[in-house]
């Protein structure tokens, strides 16, 4: 069993709610600019196989921006010429970075009122990128550490002071075969 909520709780949580339901999202104008994320088509070597210069690449798409963000030398990526995509199911090992702003604020949802603090670069609405995610390709599996170690190095002076972070999640590579 868990603990009983106090009134207050319950008084700020039905305040929340209220808040919530009574919001209304303003409607998107006709005409307006959106938001393009450009993508470039690069070529990504699996660890999985990866076995010097001659292993085989596939490719992959990735944000422009986020690629320009960690370099595309530091990602070990190279352009894309006539390789085949990643076969279905198989994600690539990416780099991860978030930057923050010098100072983070306290400021309020939106739609519930509810106070929290924001880390990420620029304010609600100025449509500044914090957010980088791009693939990463491992040349050796014997120097991984090195490299990803390397990687995080080169976008430290980027991530804007100490509430930025930078991250690795290592890929997940499907070889797929048929029942015949």
């Amino acid at each position: 069993m868990g603990r009983r909520k106090s009134v207050r709780e319950l008084e700020k949580q039905l305040e929340y709610a209220r808040n919530r339901a009574a919001y209304k999202a303003p409607d998107r104008e006709d005409g307006t600019a959106s938001q393009r994320r450009p993508k470039l088509s690069l070529a990504y070597k699996p660890m999985a196989i990866a076995a010097g210069e001659g292993a085989k690449k596939y490719r992959v798409q990735a944000s422009k921006v986020s690629v320009e963000f960690f370099t595309q030398t530091a990602l070990n990526l190279v352009d894309a010429t006539a390789e085949d995509p990643l076969p279905r199911g198989a994600q690539p090992a990416k780099a991860h970075a978030t930057v923050a702003d010098a100072s983070p604020e306290v400021i309020r949802a939106v739609g519930s009122k509810r106070p929290y603090i924001h880390y990420g670069k620029g304010t609600r609405g100025s449509k500044s990128q914090y957010s980088h995610t791009a693939p990463f390709s491992i040349q050796s599996v014997a120097a991984m550490d090195t490299e990803i170690k390397t990687l995080f190095n080169s976008v430290k002076s980027k991530l804007g002071g100490a509430y930025g972070r930078v991250w690795y999640s290592p890929e997940k590579f499907v070889i797929t075969g048929s029942g015949e």
